[in-house]
């Protein structure tokens, strides 16, 4: 979030909601990649019922690689291990992303594993 929105979040929020998410399986499923007992890269993937495709949407969330890591195929390596998993059931039919609209490289990055806009605008009401 500091380095993509120059957002700064709460630590104690974020890991009462990693802990909170990691007991919602299989709504959401956080996958890591390691490098010498180091986290180097993280993701989410959570899921939303889609009506109109009979089937799960799987969301990609909380992406990051460390910064020295990126662009040797940690990212792409993560995700293709996180979508076996999450879709061992064979009930997803799509994978959606948002991703802030000045992050040039992660745009890019998204691109070259191709990825596609969508064609949505995200809007959102915080705190309800």
């Amino acid at each position: 979030a500091a380095e993509t929105e120059e957002k700064s979040l709460d630590p104690d929020t974020i890991r009462q909601g990693v802990s909170r998410g990691m007991q919602q399986f299989p709504d959401a499923q956080y996958f890591v990649a390691e490098y010498k007992d180091q986290v180097i890269g993280q993701l989410m993937l959570t899921r939303e019922w889609s009506d109109w495709r009979n089937g799960w949407m799987l969301w990609l969330q909380s992406v990051y690689v460390e910064q020295e890591f990126r662009r040797k195929g940690v990212f792409r390596g993560l995700l293709q291990y996180a979508l076996a998993l999450g879709n061992e059931d064979g009930q997803a039919v799509g994978l959606r992303l948002y991703v802030e609209q000045e992050n040039s490289a992660a745009i890019a990055a998204y691109e070259r594993l191709s990825f596609e806009n969508a064609g949505y605008t995200v809007f959102e009401v915080v705190p309800l």
